[in-house]
């Protein structure tokens, strides 16, 4: 099933699926996502994660046997699993299909790869693993959505930004939302009583 980011937190207060997919081509939205879900996890008891970059000649049967073994410490086991190229060939994809079928409670698959196109997400593969779990699909924030987002992000900060100061640093970071984050970040130690206006946007930048 699909589930949008902005609703993740509620699903995941609910309930948790035995699979998640995270797709999408904006690193610090994708990265955060997957902390979100880290984090809610963690908190259910997966203790123990294993991480695994799917990359060429990756032994693909080494998920089949993470997914079959625990460690002496935790009851509860997250695989994650970085697939790079988006595709997963024959061979990785007849494991994730197994895996699907094969996780339980005490074991969750997170599977990270960049934006699915139409042809990926008409595979077999991936039907598969949708129907089993969730889908994450990570979109990139465009030029006149970004103030708003930006806006969105300087509330979470606990800093109240001018629209002026909004629209300023949304030209000057030209789409970089990790460079934008930052800022953000020093705007919150630097400004004195949460408010930012353009001067303080054009320190920063000049710094």
């Amino acid at each position: 099933m699909k589930v949008y980011p902005d609703k993740l937190a509620a699903e995941l207060k609910n309930r948790v699926q035995r699979l998640y997919i995270v797709s999408g081509d904006e690193p610090l939205l994708v990265q955060e996502v997957c902390d979100q879900i880290r984090l809610a996890l963690k908190a259910r008891g997966y203790l123990e994660r294993e991480l695994f970059h799917a990359e060429a000649k990756f032994d693909w049967n080494s998920l089949i046997y993470s997914a079959g073994s625990m460690s002496l410490f935790a009851e509860k086991k997250l695989i994650e699993v970085r697939l790079a190229s988006g595709k997963p060939g024959d061979q990785g994809s007849k494991v994730l299909m197994e895996l699907a079928s094969q996780m339980t409670d005490d074991t969750i698959l997170l599977l990270v790869l960049p934006r699915a196109g139409q042809d990926v997400q008409r595979t077999k593969w991936f039907k598969t693993l949708e129907q089993e779990g969730a889908l994450i699909q990570i979109w990139p924030i465009e030029g006149k959505d970004l103030p708003r987002w930006l806006d969105g992000r300087f509330r979470h900060a606990g800093l109240k930004a001018t629209r002026e100061a909004v629209q300023l640093l949304a030209e000057r970071i030209e789409g970089n939302l990790l460079a934008a984050t930052q800022e953000i970040e020093r705007l919150k130690l630097t400004v004195t009583d949460q408010s930012v206006d353009v001067k303080d946007v054009i320190d920063g930048v000049a710094d």
